[in-house]
This record gives C-alpha cells, sequence and structure tokens, in this order.
C-alpha cells in the first residue's frame, strides 16, 4: 500500500499485502511457512493480509497460512512491539496491542480492541473477545469472553473497566458487562 515503510533488513515473502502507512522496522519476517509438521514448502497458501496504519517492530514474525484460500490476517492500526508472533492461520483483530514477546499460534485469534501484555500467550485454536486484556505472563488455552481480564493460567480475573470507559461504553453497558461477567 501507499507510504509503507519498511525500515531495514526486512524480508518478506509472498503472497503478502500490506496496506497503506503501516511501518515494519528491521529484521521482522512476514510470510513466510508456518510451523505446522502438515504443511511443506512449495504448498499453495493465501499468505498473509496486513492492515493499514500499523506498526510491527523488531523481529516480528507473521506467519502464512496453510490453506489457498483464508490468509493469515492482521487488522488496521496493529502495533505488534518487538518479538511478537501471529501464527499460520491467525487473525489479529483491528486496534489490537501486542506487548514484547506475546504470541498468538497457529489458528488463534485475538478480536478488536485486545491487548495481550507482555509474554502473554494464546494456544492454538483459541480466541480471545473483543476489548479483552491479557495481563503480563497469562498463557491461554482455552477462549477469553469479551470485555474481560485474564491473567496467569487460564484464570480471569475481572472485567476490562478501563478499555471498556476508554472506548465510550455507558455507565449502563459496562453494568450490564459486570453482570453478565
Amino acid at each position: 500500500g501507499g507510504g509503507v515503510r519498511l525500515v531495514a533488513h526486512v524480508v518478506l515473502h509472498v503472497p503478502l499485502t500490506i496496506g497503506e502507512g503501516t511501518i515494519v522496522y528491521p529484521f521482522a519476517c512476514l510470510g513466510f511457512p508456518g510451523q505446522d509438521v502438515k504443511f511443506k514448502l512449495g504448498d499453495k497458501t493465501a499468505g498473509v493480509v496486513v492492515g493499514a496504519h500499523g506498526i510491527l517492530r523488531e523481529h516480528v514474525t507473521i506467519h502464512a497460512a496453510t490453506n489457498d484460500h483464508t490468509p493469515t490476517t492482521i487488522g488496521d492500526r496493529a502495533f505488534m512491539m518487538v518479538n511478537t508472533h501471529v501464527g499460520h492461520d491467525g487473525r489479529l483483530g483491528n486496534n489490537v496491542i501486542m506487548v514484547n514477546n506475546s504470541a498468538l499460534a497457529g489458528h488463534a485469534r485475538a478480536d478488536d480492541n485486545c491487548i495481550l501484555s507482555g509474554g502473554a500467550l494464546v494456544h492454538q485454536f483459541n480466541r480471545v473477545g473483543r476489548l479483552a486484556m491479557l495481563s503480563g505472563g497469562t498463557a491461554i488455552s482455552a477462549d477469553v469472553p469479551p470485555f474481560c481480564i485474564a491473567s496467569g493460567r487460564n484464570i480471569m480475573v475481572g472485567i476490562n473497566l478501563v478499555g471498556l470507559r476508554r472506548n465510550g461504553f455507558s455507565r449502563e453497558d459496562v453494568t450490564r458487562v459486570r453482570g453478565a461477567y
């Protein structure tokens, strides 16, 4: 896309699309085959699609899809800090922040406005719901509901009040989320 900046020493493997205004920092590797024993070098892939206006810092890795119809997808305005990873067939929503050393395994997804704090890990095929937050060092091997905070190993510790307020949820909406939790 227009205005994409590859700062230096970025390695890209096609098929790959990067949306306008995205900045990719040194030593990022985008679009290489996924770490899946069933996928062989040369197999057809839908590749990777990175949205617009993202920031992909040093050593980010995003692996290509292991199918030929649905790419690994990174939404608009993603902020992937140093050494973050999205595995093959993963999906990162819009406005997601991945803090240093966090990772989304193959076929996993993090929906819009999530935060994966430092060292947070999401096991394959799991989902982190919209506006959820994983505390630093969290390891998830089960889905995290929208609007919740997870910590430790598969432990829900509350709702993401700060995230809800910052995203314009009314007091009544927050009360409803609390009741559902």
